[in-house]
């Protein structure tokens, strides 16, 4: 009988050490599992990428609509699995339209281990911030700055914008040829000289080579808040034909209401920096019929564009301009780089180059060599409170009118 109390007892410890090894067993596999999952957590830590913009301010709408462009290129990407498994993370930060402020919002944003900056919006700002970008070696792709300063550079700089230099030209031809107008007087902001400068030196020696006499030029700085006035008042009595504004969105929509308050009834004309809802929305009358020149189809029939215009609405409650959907481009643009680099910053200047169709919101684009590109330019006017294309605008290297 103890025989078979002594198996019995042999039995039930054989089975609480059996029960003990598979509890082991069990959290031994769960902590395998665990680490394996923590491990691959680790590993699929975020992609980092900055955005820099004017945020605050009068002149901040361009800035703004950049950074929801963004926003929803971003969340379209993370909403489709990230790159190559990783969601982005983006760091945004105002540079408050002031080359001052350059060094440190570039510098945190590099610091912060971004692995390329979208930004700035402005020319200005742009030649600035890349005083620090360069030196790191950090990619920065701008959406809508065109000055020709940064053509033909070869550095750590992309933009999904053209330079100005052929489009400025063509509607400069435009304005004498077709506009009629002979005497044309000048005003811009010279707080963005690398734009509104060179801007109105491309038009001013294009219209001279046309035979043509530009009555006047003035510039003001826009964080002065000037009295427009004494300058139209100036550039009145030099008996010009047509006024060329290159400013931001309110300056441009305050600078026409006060020629209208004058009753300076002049043909208004303005550069590619100021076509927002705010000069609309700001200008009222006074900018009905002004013209301008934009590489962007205000009136495209992309399906694209209409899905981002629909969906920027719904998301933002206002209506998007084109420096959201240019931003919106870049950002798509440098996602696609991303997954070749498997969102490491190493090659990818080199897959963006290698890329020969960017499929953007109103069509293809691709970087040349320096990271430049070439898109389709376009007069357009403001009619009945509404932007409205006009027509397709020819380079003048090309002949055409």
């Amino acid at each position: 009988m103890k025989f078979k109390g002594d198996i019995k007892m042999s039995i039930t410890g054989l089975k609480k050490i059996n029960n003990l090894w598979v509890r082991f067993t069990m959290v031994l596999v769960l902590i395998v599992i665990l680490c394996y999952f923590l491990i691959n957590v680790l590993n699929k830590k975020p992609i980092i990428i900055g955005f820099v913009a004017q945020l605050t301010g009068n002149q901040a709408e361009l800035g703004v609509q950049e950074r929801n462009g963004v926003l929803l290129a971003v969340e379209n990407i993370n909403s489709s699995g990230g790159i190559a498994g990783h969601k982005v993370k983006l760091i945004i930060r105002d540079d408050f339209g002031t080359t001052d402020e350059f060094h440190v919002v570039d510098r945190e944003l590099v610091n912060a281990g971004v692995v390329a900056i979208i930004g700035h919006a402005t020319s200005a700002q742009t030649l600035a911030g890349l005083k620090v970008t360069n030196p790191a070696k950090v990619l920065m792709i701008g959406s809508t700055v065109s000055t020709p300063e940064l053509s033909g550079l070869k550095d750590y700089f992309f933009r999904v914008y053209p330079s100005f230099n052929d489009s400025a030209q063509a509607f400069a031809q435009y304005i004498y040829k077709k506009d009629d107008i002979k005497r044309l007087a000048i005003i811009y902001d010279n707080d963005n000289a690398a734009y509104s400068k060179s801007y109105s030196e491309t038009v001013a020696n294009k219209i001279k080579s046309l035979g043509g006499i530009v009555t006047g030029e003035v510039s003001f700085s826009s964080v002065t808040q000037p009295d427009f006035s004494p300058l139209l008042l100036k550039l009145r009595e030099s008996k010009a034909e047509g006024l060329l504004i290159i400013a931001s969105d309110v300056d441009t929509a305050v600078i026409a209401q006060r020629a209208r308050l004058l009753g300076w009834q002049i043909p208004l004309f303005t550069s590619s920096w100021a076509p927002t809802q705010n000069l609309i929305d700001n200008g009222g009358q006074a900018v009905e019929g002004l013209k301008f020149e934009q590489a962007y189809a205000l009136t495209s029939e992309s399906t694209t564009l209409f899905d981002f215009q629909d969906h920027y609405k719904a998301r933002f409650g206002n209506t998007s301009s084109f420096g959201a959907a240019l931003a919106y481009d870049a950002t798509m643009a440098l996602s696609l780089g991303l997954k070749k680099t498997e969102g490491k910053p190493g090659g990818l200047m080199q897959a963006l180059l290698e890329n020969p169709n960017f499929s953007g919101l109103m069509g293809s684009f691709s970087f040349d060599t320096f990271g430049d590109v070439e898109r389709p330019y376009y007069l357009s006017t403001i009619r009945n409170g509404e932007f409205v294309t006009l027509e397709k605008l020819t380079s003048t290297n090309s002949g055409g009118d």
